[in-house]
């Protein structure tokens, strides 16, 4: 008597029913993948919405207090413009108002602490704001007749900026402040870079500090 033929069982993971097998056996990791997925997708928009939302608030915080410096009333529009800086600090809006803040102060002659205000917000700045703010810094150091530490800020606008135009520009603005600092040295190196480059705007200056750098005294 022969044995029947009876068909072997498929083996888990071949045939065309595996895959509703093995999402039946794990229904329960699939629920809550598709769960945890929902939090990311959600979490992602909620942080989204909430980051469109301050700016929106700061911006609109910001053109506020700006109204009260252009009505002259600059002890109010610094009030409002720290609170503004203080709340809405790595911002667009508060960095904008960092640096009226600063112009405000500077305009009544309060330049250290127009330059403390701008160092507050230096770390969390957006990137494309950094090189004004270094450059207001440097204007600030001017008036208080820092010439060195000038200098430095430009330095600091100069590796800040993409533009090749503004970064000669803020290179020879420290050149400039080196020498009026007397650091003949660190002057004539930076004009010197600058003076190599004849497409610059700069390089006819350049030209021109070099000689008076190099210039030697007549003898009588």
């Amino acid at each position: 008597m022969t044995t029947p033929n009876i068909p072997t069982r498929q083996r888990y993971g071949s045939g065309d029913e595996s895959a509703g097998d093995w999402v039946l056996l794990h229904k329960r990791e699939l629920l809550w993948a598709l769960v945890a997925l929902a939090a990311i997708v959600g979490g992602f928009w909620f942080y989204e919405r909430s980051q469109s939302l301050k700016s929106q608030r700061a911006e609109s915080a910001y053109f506020q207090a700006r109204q009260s410096a252009t009505a002259g009333n600059l002890p109010l529009a610094v009030s409002d413009l720290r609170k503004v800086v203080a709340r809405y600090e790595g911002t667009r809006a508060g960095t904008q108002a960092a640096l009226s803040l600063a112009q405000t102060l500077f305009d009544q002659k309060k330049f250290k602490e127009g330059i403390d205000e701008l160092k507050k917000v230096e770390a969390k700045a957006p990137e494309d704001f950094r090189a004004s703010i270094h450059v207001l810094e440097a204007a600030g150091y001017e008036e208080l007749k820092d010439f060195t530490a000038a200098a430095e800020q430009y330095k600091l606008a100069s590796m800040a900026t993409p533009f090749p135009v503004d970064k000669a520009k803020y290179q020879a603005g420290a050149a400039r402040d080196y020498m009026a600092a007397g650091k003949s040295d660190q002057a004539k190196a930076i004009w010197t870079e600058l003076a190599k480059d004849e497409s610059s705007p700069e390089a006819a200056e350049a030209r021109v500090r070099l000689g008076e750098l190099t210039a030697k005294p007549m003898t009588t």
